[in-house]
This record gives structure tokens, C-alpha cells and sequence, in this order.
């Protein structure tokens, strides 16, 4: 049995099997692993390095071998994986918050690169419409930082723009390297079992810690809970399993993806995060309007009007909280007063606006480079300082890339599940949009992980959409050649064939 599961191949004479060249391959880079071990471990004598070098080893050789368990592993980590704060003495202005899967994400995507070598394949990426928003963008970041890191301002630290575009370009490598990983459907129903039952794992932590903890958030945060981080990442999970559910074609499955939504749901209300709420609020809505599932809209409508009733009196105390009449800060628009007064929380995204009006006559195009300032209150607010009036540009192109994307995927696809993920994707990333109105949801490590990874996994059926109308169009030719050549040996008229044009996606 061949190591990698890859097609069959003819071999000619004087040709060696690849099995017969991979397991003593991988034999041997298990024993210089071993060896590799038992030096650091007799030069440094630390049992936690060791542990991790070999963890590290051991899902590289893995992933190798089986490229889906390691994109397993990494889908595992992506929730669990501890994090530890290391404070500002290596980042400089902004704290530095390291996990194990930020060193997983570097092998796993090292192993995959190793994979596509050994089975040959020229392009190490998956192509869709949102590479160009990806490049774009992170070229607009690149030169706003260059032109800060020349201009060598006070305000400016490059340590924290390092680490900030180092975050970045993490998010974007679980992109291209799932895309690059999954190639069929059956890979994708592997990976979103594994993505739901570390959804139901987080859920079955903050059931568990709601009596303890006042708001509730994900585990294993160095700094305690975040609620909004965790509002924003089960967002993406009802997303997807209520995706699922409007096109799942039997009961039990639609029971199945019910339960995941209301496990999830319970959690998210004691977040107490109001962005996610809306956000929430938005992405179903959308979800509904997109797959037109007016059930759907009308189970958002009937929570909403039974509102005062279902939730928990934490939840309705949370969403009065905003507005303080006679106590609270006054919001300013232009230098008119709104007459509404609102508590710090809310002020203060709002008062975030007063900065990106001051950037916008120091540094409009470019702005003052990633990392400028420490906002946390918007991210367009942030993208505007950082990287100007392109930058803004730049990324809402990119958002836009990522709904079309996932749209095509949902109206291409025939099978129930790429149709479901798809629309999930779609609401979801309108769903984040609607949060990082309140929060930098495209900073936060704990949403934008599973967040690249559930739309890698709707490129993938994407293209497996594509793939299967090329192949059926390729029948459906050869069936007509087939027909007209019988007429012509028959002696009749050739018959007016039906053939339908490929659309455009399929020559892309």
C-alpha cells in the first residue's frame, strides 16, 4: 500500500515505485527526529521544549503522510491550543500573545508544501477571486509600513507593526494552505466534523464556566475571558450549521445541525457582547435573504418580538445598559449633539472617529503604517489609520471578493453540503463585517483562524463546482460527436445538438 493516497500511476520499466522510495524516506527522517530529540534534550535539559519539538516533529511527519489529519490537528489547535502573554518586553507597545498553533501553523504549512513536492503538483495554491484581494491588500499594508519605517516617527513602533503583519500573514497562510490541502468533498465533510465538534467542545467549557465566570469567553486566554472573541468565532459556528440545516436533505441531519445551533446559541447570549448580537442579528438575516429561506427570516423576527420574554434578565440589563439618559456620555456627530447619551463602551467607538479625522489631514493615502495607534474599538476605524484612504479601499475590496466568492460557491454547487457551507461562509463574513463596526474582528487570532478556514473549505467546493460542470459539459460534447458521427455513417442529416455553452467561470 502506497504511503500517500494518491491516483495510481503506470510504472515503466527501469521506474521505482514512489511507496518504495517514501516509507524509507520517512523512516529515516523518523530516527533523525529521534536523534534530533535526545540532543536538545541532553544539551537543554527542558521537558517543555522537548515535548513541544517533538509534537511539533510528530504532526509534521503526519502531515506528510496524511495531509488531512494535520489540517485536523490544526482545526483542534485553532480553539484549544493554550496562549500564553508575554506582555510588551519583546512586541514593544502592544502585548504579545503567542499559542502553540502560531508555531503548528508554520510546520503544518511546511508539511503541506513537502506533500505538493512529493506528489508533484506546480501550483501551491488554490486560485479564486479572493487571492487578488489577499495580494492587494496585504501590498497596500506593505508599502503604509515602508513609509512609516522611513519616516521613523515617535508615535510609530515597528516592533508592534512586525508582529501585527506576522498576524496577518498567519491568517492568510491557513487560507491558502486548507485550500491547498482539501481537494474533494469527502475531504470537506471530514473537516467540518472536526470544525464542529471543537465548536461543541467550547460550547460544552462555557456552559460549564457561566456560573463562575460574570461574561463568558474562550478557552485558555492568557488574559483572562473575551467575551467579543468568542461572540464573534460562534458566530461563524451558527453561521455554518444553520447553512447546513436549510439544505440538509433529511430530518436526522437537520436535527443534528439544530442542536449544534442551539448549543451554541446559549453561550453567545452570556458573552453580554452587543456587537455580536447585531452581528448575529445581521448574518441571519442575510443568510435568509441569500439562500431565500423565509422561514429563516421569520424565526429572526419571532426571537426578536418575544425578545422581553425568552431572554435572560443579564442579557436584557446588558442591552438597556447602552442607553443612560441623565448619566451617560453624550455622542457628538460633526460638533452637533445627538441628544443621546450612551455608556463608556459605546462612547468610546464612536470617540475612535475623532482619530481617524485627525489621520485623514496628516496622512490620508497611506495613513501612519499597521500598527499605528492602539485601537480596538473598530477595525474600520483601524484600517483608515493605519493604512488610509487605499487601504480602506483595498480592504473592502477584499470583503467583497470574499461574498462573492462564497455566493458562486452556493449557486454552483449541487450537493447539499458545499450549497449549506457556502451560504454559511457568505452570512458569516457579513455577519463579522457587521462586528468589526464595534471590534477589530479581523485582527482577533480566535475568529479569523476558523474564520480563513471555513472560507478555504468554500474555495475548495467552489472548485469542485467548476470541476464536475467542465466534466459534464466534456459528456455531454462527446455524447453529441458520438450522435452526429452515427448520423453521418447512417447516411442522414446531422441533428441540431443542444450543447450549452461553458459560463464564464469554467474558463477562468
Amino acid at each position: 500500500m502506497p504511503l500517500f493516497r494518491s491516483e495510481p500511476r503506470g510504472i515503466g520499466r527501469g521506474e521505482v515505485a514512489e511507496s518504495r522510495v517514501e516509507v524509507p524516506f520517512f523512516a529515516a527522517f523518523m530516527a533523525l527526529c529521534a536523534l534530533t530529540l535526545l540532543a536538545v534534550h541532553t544539551y537543554l535539559q527542558n521537558d517543555t521544549l522537548t515535548v513541544a519539538l517533538a509534537v511539533s516533529m510528530f504532526v509534521f511527519g503526519l502531515t506528510v503522510v496524511r495531509v488531512e489529519l494535520g489540517v485536523a490537528i490544526l482545526a483542534i489547535s485553532m480553539l484549544l491550543s493554550p496562549e500564553v502573554d508575554f506582555g510588551t518586553s519583546i512586541s514593544g507597545e502592544h502585548r504579545l500573545e503567542m499559542r502553540y498553533d502560531d508555531i503548528l501553523i508554520m510546520v503544518i504549512f511546511l508539511g503541506v508544501l513537502v506533500r505538493a513536492a512529493f506528489e508533484g503538483r506546480q501550483m501551491l495554491w488554490r486560485p479564486s477571486p479572493i487571492n487578488v484581494g489577499i495580494a492587494f491588500y496585504m501590498l497596500i499594508c506593505l508599502v503604509s509600513t515602508l513609509l512609516a519605517l522611513r519616516a521613523n516617527l515617535a508615535a510609530w513602533d515597528k516592533r508592534s507593526a512586525f508582529f501585527v503583519t506576522l498576524k496577518m500573514v498567519e491568517f492568510y497562510m491557513i487560507f491558502f494552505m486548507v485550500g491547498s490541502a482539501v481537494h474533494n468533498l469527502r475531504e470537506i465533510r471530514f473537516q467540518l466534523r472536526v470544525f464542529f465538534l471543537v465548536a461543541l467542545v467550547v460550547c460544552s467549557y462555557c456552559l460549564f464556566t457561566m456560573n463562575v465566570e460574570q461574561r463568558v469567553g474562550t478557552p485558555f486566554e492568557a488574559g483572562g475571558a473575551e467575551p467579543n472573541t468568542l461572540g464573534g468565532y460562534l458566530t461563524i459556528v451558527m453561521c455554518v450549521a444553520v447553512g447546513l440545516l436549510s439544505q440538509a436533505p433529511r430530518n436526522g441531519l437537520r436535527l443534528l445541525f439544530l442542536f449544534i445551533t442551539a448549543m451554541a446559541f446559549l453561550p453567545f447570549l452570556f458573552t453580554l457582547s452587543r456587537a455580536s448580537y447585531v452581528a448575529l442579528l445581521v448574518a441571519m438575516l442575510a443568510l435568509g435573504v441569500l439562500g431565500r429561506k423565509i422561514y429563516v427570516i421569520a424565526a429572526v423576527a419571532l426571537v426578536l418580538i418575544l425578545s422581553p420574554i425568552l431572554m435572560p434578565q443579564h442579557v436584557k440589563e446588558r442591552v438597556n445598559y447602552t442607553f443612560q439618559e441623565g448619566t451617560g456620555e453624550r455622542i457628538m456627530i460633526a460638533g452637533r449633539d445627538t441628544g443621546l447619551q450612551v455608556d463608556k463602551s459605546t462612547h468610546e467607538r464612536f470617540y475612535v472617529w475623532r482619530k481617524v479625522w485627525y489621520i485623514l489631514h496628516v496622512a490620508p493615502w497611506f495613513g501612519g503604517g499597521v500598527a499605528w495607534e492602539t485601537v480596538l474599538d473598530s477595525q474600520y476605524a483601524r484600517v483608515i489609520m493605519e493604512t488610509g484612504l487605499f487601504g480602506l479601499v483595498a480592504f473592502l475590496f477584499l470583503q467583497y471578493r470574499l461574498i462573492r466568492t462564497c455566493r458562486e460557491s452556493y449557486v454552483w454547487s449541487r450537493d447539499w453540503m458545499a450549497r449549506g457551507l457556502a451560504l454559511g461562509a457568505a452570512a458569516a463574513t457579513i455577519g463579522l463585517i457587521t462586528h468589526s463596526l464595534g471590534t477589530i474582528s479581523f485582527l482577533i487570532i480566535r475568529i479569523m483562524e476558523p474564520f480563513w478556514f471555513i472560507v478555504a473549505l468554500t474555495v475548495v467546493a467552489r472548485s469542485v463546482a467548476i470541476e464536475d460542470y467542465a466534466r459534464q459539459l466534456a459528456t455531454e460534447r462527446e455524447a453529441a460527436a458520438r450522435a452526429a458521427a452515427k448520423e453521418d455513417a447512417d447516411g442522414g442529416a446531422q441533428p441540431m445538438t443542444a450543447i450549452r455553452h461553458a459560463p464564464s467561470y469554467v474558463r477562468r
